[in-house]
């Protein structure tokens, strides 16, 4: 009777945990693919999610009008049903996962909450179809919290995002995701949008570096760390009509914006007039948060629509980066001005607005200023970007235009300002820009001419800077929030092996908007379509004259000028992926004394499973606030 007793009471058992409990250790099944089972096994009454957990949500189609949070301060893996890709060299969705679990999201909601912190489990998202349906929806929002030793780790993988052009922003601009503070991988995903629609994958941050200060400001008082880690990677990704990034909103509000860094690598893009490939804004528009602080695109593929031309495809408001291996076709009738833009807007206005984003014209005390008045009168006339200025000061002409270093003119009754591109003897010529904050004169303005050699967190050439006190807004050090430039050491932008079928960028691979960013000192770049080295002398000479170049080590210059580089393409052992595609670079520190200075992380991915165990992050520094 025991016996019989006991048989029962495990077929009860058995009926009762069908759908809902462990398959294994840790890992639970929900029940369908609806929101309320799948929420069941995170949140009860089924299962209450632990960190290492993984949720299983089985095959089906289900509308999902509210999402789920799960539990702060864990790592858990919510997986789809179907097959994940882990072939690296296999770029787009699995069949099998687009064929499996399909969530069809409607209304103003965010699927997925999630707040991991340092040491936790890998956050993992794959194996799905998320399908926008209407409202403000959000995909994800993913907000880390770091140490001094790291950021948490997220995997995102083999996601198909389907009809996300139209959504609305959803308080996160053209985002589907948002995510702050992470470290990790998104790759093998699929994103479709629509050509004329802005459409970014992810607004990507890292505001509290290392665990340090918000707004991003602690990111930009370390190093690059180039080669580490220490990024959110994008990786073997298919994009329709749609890019990687930008940083217009966050996971968790303007404290948690700023200061982001992300590598996108071996991706296929196939685009429209609108979109770029990996974009952010800088220090100058969004309030208190920094701008994106570095950045690594390599190997990526790019495809421009027939009959138009290409955004750049590298669209950096900010920061400094390593922009290489890249392919970009054109089908007949199409084009692109330029590959990578080094662009920043307080050179033309004050595009946010405050304080703290005041045009960089000499003026503001965050920019590196010389701290001289060179004239003060007023503006008697304005003819399109030439304005005439008062008495008769018997300029030289050109005499405020130095490349690398302009004037600019600082209006001082609208306290607002804009960089000089010529001068006569009384007239002054400007680089005005549109939209919000753009300098616009007017006769009898009291004006000042005025320089700043480098404006704080620019485009192209600085790198690590001062660690502003976070609780200051504006940005300012000390208890007081003193105001003090933020004195950014020199990190060129380095460009090169990029590679450009049918058309030729026609104003050059990289291009600035500000004469304060010049080539072979803020950024270094190859010629369009330059072939490998034949010699240590053709093409690439070790000169200034390019001032990059690839080919074999034994090719490479025996001679070289300070601060230009060399790919050395059969040094190091990164890339893991089979393709046998190696190299470092090799920088130029003194005159004809090449160093070693960047070799890419593990590719794939560890995360992916599809690589040897990660790499240690290389160059963490911490800096107590």
């Amino acid at each position: 009777m025991k016996q019989l007793a006991s048989s029962i009471f495990s077929v009860l058992i058995f009926l009762v945990c069908a759908n809902t409990c462990a398959l294994a250790q840790n890992s639970y099944n929900a029940a369908s693919c609806k929101q309320s089972d799948v929420n069941a096994v995170i949140n009860g009454p089924t299962h209450n999610a632990v960190d290492g957990d993984t949720i299983n949500i089985p095959a089906g189609n289900c509308t999902w009008t509210s999402g789920i949070t799960v539990p702060a301060h864990i790592g858990i893996t919510i997986i789809g049903n179907g097959t994940p890709y882990s072939d690296p060299n296999t770029t787009g969705a699995s069949p099998s996962c687009e064929n499996g679990t399909t969530l069809t999201l409607s209304g103003t909601f965010t699927a997925f909450v999630v707040a991991p912190e340092y040491g936790n489990s890998t956050t993992r998202l794959s194996c799905m179809v998320w399908s926008y349906s209407s409202g403000g929806v959000i995909g994800t929002t993913i907000l880390g919290t770091c140490t001094s030793s790291g950021c948490p780790n997220l995997r995102m993988d083999n996601i198909t995002f389907s009809n996300w052009a139209n959504h609305s922003s959803g308080g996160i601009s053209y985002g589907i995701n948002a995510i702050g503070d992470m470290f990790g991988v998104i790759d093998h995903n699929t994103i479709n949008g629509s050509s004329g629609t802005y459409l970014q994958l992810v607004e990507q941050s890292n505001a509290s570096y290392l665990g340090i200060g918000l707004y991003g400001d602690n990111s930009w008082a370390q190093p690059e760390n180039f080669g580490s880690a220490n990024f959110l990677f994008f990786e073997n990704n298919l994009f329709n009509y749609a890019g990687i990034s930008d940083n217009e909103g966050s996971a968790g509000g303007l404290t948690k914006q700023g200061g982001g860094r992300e590598i996108g690598r071996y991706n296929t893009f196939n685009m429209d007039s609108l979109n770029a490939a990996i974009a952010w804004h800088g220090t100058e528009s969004a309030g208190r948060p920094r701008g994106g602080r570095a950045w690594e695109f390599y190997n990526n593929t790019v495809t421009c629509p027939a009959g138009n031309y290409c955004q750049a495809q590298v669209g950096a408001r900010s920061g400094t980066g390593m922009t290489w291996g890249n392919t970009t076709n054109f089908p007949s009738g199409s084009g692109i001005g330029t590959f990578e833009n080094l662009d920043t807007y307080r050179t033309q206005g004050n595009p946010g607005g405050t304080s703290w984003q005041n045009a960089c014209d000499g003026a503001s005390g965050y920019d590196t200023n010389d701290g001289v008045t060179y004239y003060s009168g007023t503006i008697t006339s304005i003819s399109g970007n030439t304005i005439t200025v008062s008495g008769s000061p018997g300029w030289a002409v050109n005499s405020w235009f130095v490349n690398g270093a302009p004037y600019s003119v600082h209006d001082v009754t609208k306290g607002n300002g804009a960089e000089i591109t010529s001068n006569t003897s009384n007239t002054i010529t400007l680089n005005l820009g549109g939209g919000p904050g753009a300098y616009v004169p007017a006769n009898g303005d009291s004006i000042q001419i005025l320089r700043a050699t480098a404006c704080i967190d620019q485009a192209g050439g600085r790198g690590k800077g001062v660690l502003y006190n976070s609780s200051c807004s504006p940005a300012g050090t000390g208890g007081g929030c003193t105001v003090v430039p933020g004195n950014e050491v020199s990190m060129p932008s380095y460009s090169w092996a990029n590679s450009f079928n049918g058309a030729t960028p026609g104003f050059g691979v990289v291009y600035s908007d500000t004469a304060r960013v010049i080539q072979n000192r803020d950024f270094y770049t190859e010629n369009a379509n330059q072939a490998a080295q034949t010699s240590p002398t053709s093409p690439f000479n070790g000169t200034t004259s390019i001032g990059l170049g690839h080919g074999t080590l034994a090719d490479r210059p025996t001679t070289c000028t300070t601060g230009v580089g060399y790919w050395a393409t059969d040094q190091g052992s990164w890339n893991q992926s089979g393709s046998g595609e190696q190299g470092e670079l090799f920088l130029c520190t003194a005159t004809n004394t090449w160093s070693l200075s960047y070799t890419p992380y593990t590719y794939p991915h560890p995360l992916t499973g599809a690589s040897p165990s990660p790499q240690a992050p290389t160059g963490l520094q911490a800096t107590v606030q």
